[in-house]
């Protein structure tokens, strides 16, 4: 008996699940494209139209009922304009968040009359009656995501620095007498946001992938700033004496990049109601915004001591009644360690130094090789004109 029960229940679980998806997958049976979208806004839109706060029928589950208004106010419509039969989207005095609809009747194409679909009594009235026959009502579809491909960067790049945060406090402490130098990796968190911002035609809270190449890069969602944190790690050496202590603190370089680019942008539709297109492709123009750490160095402070005197010797030693001695703890010696995979690492002002020096030691050279051309091509002369020291008088 209880098996029986069982097995009942499950044959109406799967003919609820079944009967739902066939639901859902025949709201496009019998639907029409709205390709003039323009000439349709013609129609709906404008001050004294009665039909601006009726709504469209939303076919994602994310995105809520909107009015004929709110799709007037946009320059051009981010989604796809369907019309289907009233009967396919079931009870919508339930389902839908709306009380109103705009409906238009099947008949001749080019002289229909808009109505109002009210789905409480599921009639569909106009100032002159009420419309006869099968009802289409206005949907709109939303694309699944976006693919932004084939990224073309301006030449220039807009860069601002923000600041230098503080990323990471440590200690560097030298408790061995046998020592000299102390280090210890530090972690610290790096941060990185990323925003796209892109055409009025791209619907925001849609998923975009971004692509370099064949490999996707970033993931995000329009209209919104992309967060990448990641723990990173900094080595601090330094020469210390005995017995002493640094407190250290990991300071970063942030900056933000605004870079202009030119794409293609893939928006990408849901195709298994039906429809034989699913990528719509279109060249825009937009901008992205990076901010991120650019450097990091390691700022150390003065050294202290460790303890206020000597520290107790180990084992049993008579004491004796000459005062203990304070530490004293020495500046000197900074050395810095360089990351061969992070020249970010290096103390700020090195590389500043490293270019300078550069410039002068090759500026020597190149005039001293100048001299050398200019008193060899000299003596040439000379010798062939018999002057100077090669002349015979």
């Amino acid at each position: 008996m209880v098996v029986g029960k069982l097995i009942a229940a499950a044959l109406l679980i799967a003919a609820t699940i079944e009967s739902s998806s066939i639901t859902s997958s025949n709201v496009l049976v019998n639907s029409r494209l709205e390709i003039s979208v323009e000439s349709l806004l013609s129609e709906i839109c404008g001050v004294n139209s009665s039909l601006l706060s009726i709504s469209l029928k939303s076919l994602n589950s994310e995105v809520s009922d909107r009015t004929v208004e709110h799709l007037c106010g946009e320059q051009k419509t981010s989604s796809v304009l369907l019309w289907i039969p009233t009967g396919n989207f079931g009870d919508l005095a339930e389902s839908g968040s709306s009380k109103r609809y705009l409906g238009k009747s099947i008949g001749d194409e080019e002289f229909a009359e808009y109505c109002s679909y009210d789905v409480t009594t599921n009639k569909c009235a106009t100032v002159n009656g009420g419309v006869d026959g099968v009802v289409l009502l206005l949907a709109e579809k939303y694309p699944e995501r976006y693919e932004l491909r084939d990224l073309v960067f301006k030449k220039w790049t807009n860069t601002t620095r923000l600041g230098s945060p503080l990323l990471a406090y440590a200690t560097l402490k030298n408790r061995d007498p046998a020592y000299r130098y102390v280090d210890q990796d530090i972690s610290y968190l790096a941060d990185t946001r990323v925003e796209y911002i892109l055409p009025d035609t791209v619907a925001h809270g849609v998923s975009l992938s971004v692509y370099r190449g064949k490999t996707e890069t970033n993931k995000l969602i329009t209209g919104e700033t992309y967060y990448s944190r990641n723990f990173k790690t900094i080595n601090a050496i330094r020469y210390m004496s005995p017995y002493s202590t640094i407190n250290i603190t990991v300071i970063g370089s942030e900056g933000r990049d605004y870079r202009e680019f030119r794409a293609k942008l893939i928006t990408v539709y849901t195709d298994e109601e039906g429809y034989g297109w699913s990528k719509l492709l279109a060249a825009i123009e937009g901008a992205m915004i990076e901010t991120k750490l650019t450097e990091t160095h390691v700022e150390y402070a003065q050294p202290v001591n460790l303890y206020d005197t000597q520290p107790p010797e180990a084992g049993n030693k008579v004491a004796t009644n000459s005062e203990p001695q304070p530490i004293k703890a020495k500046s000197e010696n900074i050395h810095i360690h360089i990351n061969e995979f992070d020249l970010g690492q290096v103390y700020p002002g090195f590389r500043s130094f490293a270019i300078g020096a550069a410039i002068l030691v090759f500026s020597v050279l190149g005039i001293a090789l100048i001299d050398i051309i200019r008193r060899t091509l000299a003596n040439h002369r000379a010798k062939r004109l018999r002057i100077g020291k090669y002349s015979r008088t």
